[in-house]
């Protein structure tokens, strides 16, 4: 991935978050980007490395519709 699709991914993140995420909110999740920093991909499930974001997607909404996740 080159430098440009990098930016333009962060640029959309950026964006969404400040769309849509009130600021007392951005607080406690500037708090928790610890955790993100600690994340190591090598111990995701198989599974999870080979599906697609769109996939990924589909099963997390799947998962808190259908009450799986527990949030």
């Amino acid at each position: 991935m080159n430098q440009q699709e990098i930016n333009e991914i962060i640029d959309y993140i950026n964006k969404k978050y400040a769309e849509n995420v009130p600021r007392p909110v951005r607080f406690v999740v500037r708090k928790k980007v610890k955790m993100i920093e600690k994340f190591d991909p090598s111990e995701m499930p198989v599974s999870l490395r080979n599906c697609s974001v769109e996939q990924y997607i589909d099963i997390f909404k799947n998962a808190l519709r259908d009450g799986s996740i527990k949030l």
